[in-house]
C-alpha cells in the first residue's frame, strides 16, 4: 500500500511596508530568503504576504518594512467567539508564544483590531492583558502588538501578531532622533534604487541624524561615505547614530553648506538629499532659494554616471527647478508617508544641458 505524504504547509507572514515601497520589500525578501518563501504577493498597498519555510525571528533582519506579523487564521465568523475558551486558550498560546520570542518578555499589550472599540473588543483586551500579566500600551501599540481582521473571503477572522519588540523600522543606532529625521526604511529604499561599483563614494546633502549613510553602509561597507550639514547638532547626531551602528568609520562627518561645499568637483558617485518638505522642517519660500542651489552643487560634485537620490515633498518646485537644469528624472516613486505623499526621485545628469 502506498502511503501519501501531505506536502507541509509553511506560515504564513505579512510585512507592513510604507506604500509605495512594496517592490523594494519584494526585492529583498527573494534576496535574502529565496527558496524559503512562497506566494509571495501585494496584498494591499502598503502589506505583503507570504509563506516562510524557516524560522520566523530571521524576518527581523528585513530592512526595507515597517514590521513583519505572522498570520493565525481563526474559523469564527463574530470576534465574540474570541472569548470562547477553546479560542481565547489558542489566542493566549500564540500570544506567549510571539512574547517568549523575543530578546526580552513583552511588559505591554496593544490591539489593532476592526471595531476596538465595541465592548467585545473592550472586554477581549481586558481579559488578555489579565491573563498574559501585562499592561496597556500608552502608544496603542506597545511591545506585544497583535492586529484582528476579518477574512471575508472565509467568513473567519485572522489574528496577526508582530514578531518583534518593536517595530523593525526603529533601528537600534537611532539613538538621537532630530525633528523630521527620515524614516528608515525609506533610506533603506533610496539607497537600493540603483546599483554602485566597489570603491564608489556617496555624498548625503542636508544629511541630518545621518539615516541614509548608515543605511547605505549597512549594505555598502567598502564605500566613502561623506554626510554634509551646515547644523553642528545635526551632525553630531549622525556621529553619535553613525556609533551606535558600528559604522562610524566609514562616515566622515563634514560641517559645510550644502549650497557650497568643500568637497572636490566630480567626486560623487552618488549623491543624496532628504531635502525639506517645508512642513516640520523650513519653508516654502526658503526652499525655492535652496532647492537650485542645491542642485546646481550636485551637479558640479557628481561624477560620470553619478545619480541624485532625492526625496522631497515640494514636487512642484523640484521638477520647476529641474526645467533648466543639467539633472533628469530617471524614475520617480510615490509613497504614503505619515499621511504626507512625497516622491523619491532618481536623477541622472542630461548631458544636452550640461
Amino acid at each position: 500500500m502506498t502511503t501519501i505524504k501531505r506536502a507541509h504547509t509553511s506560515p504564513i507572514f505579512e510585512a507592513e511596508v510604507i506604500p509605495g515601497l512594496e517592490s523594494f520589500a519584494i526585492d529583498e525578501l527573494h534576496s535574502r530568503f529565496g527558496a524559503k518563501l512562497a506566494q509571495v504577493k501585494r496584498l494591499r498597498a502598503g502589506f505583503i504576504r507570504f509563506r516562510f519555510s524557516d524560522r520566523p525571528r530571521q524576518l527581523r533582519a528585513l530592512r526595507s518594512v515597517i514590521a513583519v506579523y505572522q498570520v493565525h487564521d481563526f474559523p469564527i465568523p463574530r470576534p465574540k467567539a474570541f472569548l470562547g475558551h477553546q479560542h481565547f486558550l489558542r489566542l493566549t498560546e500564540i500570544l506567549r508564544d510571539t512574547s517568549q520570542s523575543f530578546a526580552r518578555p513583552a511588559q505591554t499589550l496593544g490591539i489593532g483590531a476592526a471595531g476596538s472599540r465595541t465592548s467585545v473588543m473592550r472586554r477581549l483586551k481586558q481579559e488578555l492583558l489579565e491573563t498574559l500579566n501585562l499592561e496597556p500600551a500608552a502608544d496603542g501599540k506597545g511591545e506585544l502588538f497583535v492586529r484582528m481582521l476579518p477574512n471575508r473571503e472565509t467568513n473567519s477572522w485572522e489574528v496577526l501578531a508582530r514578531i518583534s519588540l518593536q517595530p523593525l523600522s526603529a533601528r537600534d543606532y537611532r539613538v538621537v532622533n532630530m525633528p523630521g529625521s527620515l524614516n528608515a526604511t525609506v533610506a533603506y529604499a533610496m539607497t537600493q534604487v540603483d546599483a554602485l561599483g566597489e570603491g564608489a563614494t556617496a555624498v548625503n546633502l542636508c544629511s541630518g541624524a545621518s539615516t541614509i549613510l548608515i543605511e547605505h553602509a549597512l549594505s555598502h561597507r567598502q564605500h566613502q561615505l561623506l554626510a554634509v550639514d551646515r547644523s553642528a547638532a545635526a551632525l553630531e547626531a549622525g556621529r553619535r547614530n553613525a556609533s551606535a551602528s558600528g559604522l562610524e568609520h566609514l562616515i566622515q562627518h563634514i560641517y559645510a553648506d550644502a549650497r557650497r561645499t568643500p568637497l572636490v568637483a566630480g567626486r560623487a558617485d552618488r549623491l543624496y538629499a532628504d531635502l525639506p518638505f517645508g512642513h516640520h522642517i523650513g519653508s516654502h519660500e526658503a526652499n525655492m532659494r535652496l532647492y537650485p542651489a542645491i542642485l546646481t552643487e550636485a551637479v558640479r560634485l557628481a561624477g560620470p554616471n553619478a545619480a541624485f537620490i532625492v526625496l522631497t515633498h515640494e514636487v512642484k518646485l523640484l521638477r520647476h527647478c529641474l526645467v533648466k537644469s543639467p539633472w533628469a528624472i530617471i524614475r520617480e516613486i510615490k509613497i504614503n508617508l505619515r499621511g504626507l505623499h512625497p516622491r523619491l526621485f532618481v536623477l541622472k545628469r542630461n548631458s544636452t544641458r550640461i
